[in-house]
């Protein structure tokens, strides 16, 4: 015999005490759509569109919601040299210089161990404050908007709790622009997925996840390649290569951050041990 779900009596029991005395003549069937869109699924704390859909029946709505009751965080990178292995592997398949991979790591997120210290809703805070004020133009402030739908996606394509992911927090006076990037790379999310497909087709992954250290280091790799040059090791290269990464731009203003890479890519050994 299969067994009906708890919720379904609840909602009956709620439909009959809750329903006004016109629509009695409404069937039952309907009446606990129209009664789940309006209680149900404000109690569980899921979105409902089109539930008169035959896609979207009752049951499939609460399934979808008992399964996020499930998701996780990504696990914590506590072993460095992990990530080492991971960009060895990398360097290997893209010809991306190994120490100018680690150097970049080391500076964006301590090797994986600091994949952002903010969750999505701070950023969007801050985000929204400085668009508010002049600060972030409106084309920023959509684009923003933007990624936070994809991160969504990402994050529940892989098990996660969108709202308990840590991201990189907006960047203050540093320069003008928000936080949001995510994982191992810190990619912002349509970055990710701009390179998705490649990286799968690197790592054999038809999902590649962000907070994982190979998809990470190819990631990295696949994005430093694709700057003419960089496969040469060249330093001009990498130096562009590495304020594209930043900014989408090679302006002298950003070489603050080229020089960190670089000097990383030469002592990132004393921050494994």
């Amino acid at each position: 015999m299969q067994k009906v779900p708890l919720l379904f009596f609840v909602a009956i029991f709620l439909l009959q005490s809750s329903v006004p005395q016109a629509q009695a003549d409404i069937s039952p069937l309907e009446g606990l759509k129209r009664f789940s869109r309006e209680k149900v699924v404000k109690t569980r704390k899921i979105e409902v569109e089109n539930l008169s859909t035959p896609e979207q029946s009752l049951e499939d709505l609460l399934q979808k919601n008992d399964a996020e009751i499930f998701l996780k965080t990504p696990e914590e990178i506590t072993d460095p040299q992990e990530i080492e292995k991971a960009v060895d592997f990398a360097s290997s398949i893209t010809g991306v210089r190994k120490n100018f991979i680690m150097g970049l790591l080391v500076v964006e997120s301590d090797l994986g161990r600091n994949p952002g210290e903010c969750t999505y809703k701070e950023v969007e805070d801050g985000a929204k404050i400085q668009h508010e004020t002049g600060r972030l133009s409106l084309r920023a402030w959509q684009t923003f908007k933007e990624r936070r739908e994809i991160i969504k996606d990402v994050a529940l394509s892989l098990g996660y709790d969108y709202e308990k992911l840590n991201v990189s927090c907006n960047p203050g006076s540093a320069y003008v622009g928000t936080g949001g990037a995510m994982g191992i790379p810190q990619f912002m999310p349509d970055t990710w997925m701009e390179y998705k497909d490649r990286i799968s087709a690197v790592v054999g992954k038809e999902n590649p996840d962000p907070w994982d250290e190979r998809d990470a280091a190819v990631a990295v790799a696949l994005k430093l390649s694709d700057v003419y040059g960089v496969t040469d090791h060249s330093r001009i290269a990498e130096r562009n290569a590495a304020k594209l990464y930043l900014s989408g731009s090679t302006s002298s203003r950003y070489d603050w951050y080229a020089n960190q890479i670089f000097y990383w890519a030469e002592n990132y050994k004393n921050l494994i041990g």
